[in-house]
């Protein structure tokens, strides 16, 4: 029968081997939940809007008399999984479009509208007016070496209220 100091032994050191995995495993469910738990509060979120009140139009519709405006500017820092991060490394790889990081973008976009939504019909505004986003890379350090990846994101428009 093997003496206890060599399972210890042998127990740290498998442990020492499986601890990558075990750390991109965490990182894929974790991420995976977050991100989801992410997406349905934000359907949840739009679909409690009774109407949508923002347009790329740079102009009020005719007809309506403008009463106040003033400019609205939310922005959002949205970022990918560790996990993410290296399958996006070993998508590079072999080509082809990074489907997790697009999600992303595509969360960190209709997040920051809906911002802009919710922004607007606090500060009393009925629509937003000529939405502009802006999409910027954030890195750690300035070579570019950095093993972080995120990116911010601006929504900004008109908030415009009606007579």
């Amino acid at each position: 029968m093997p003496d206890i100091e060599y399972m210890f032994v042998v127990g740290i050191y498998s442990l020492s081997l499986l601890s990558p995995i075990i750390i991109f495993l965490i990182s894929w469910f974790g991420g995976n939940w977050h991100q989801k738990k992410l997406r349905y509060d934000l359907l949840a979120r739009e679909k409690a809007m009774t109407r949508d009140n923002v347009s790329t139009l740079r102009n009020p519709f005719p007809g309506r008399q403008v009463i106040r405006s003033d400019l609205l500017a939310i922005n959002i820092v949205a970022a990918p999984s560790h996990w993410q991060l290296f399958n996006a490394r070993i998508k590079t790889i072999f080509g082809g479009n990074i489907k997790s990081l697009d999600k992303i973008l595509d969360w960190g976009r209709q997040e920051a509208i809906q911002r802009l939504r919710e922004l607007a019909i606090s500060n009393g505004f009925d629509e937003v007016l000529n939405l502009r986003l802006e999409t910027s890379t954030i890195q750690a350090d300035q070579t570019g070496k950095s093993k972080n990846a995120s990116v911010e994101i601006l929504a900004y428009g008109t908030g415009v209220s009606y007579q």
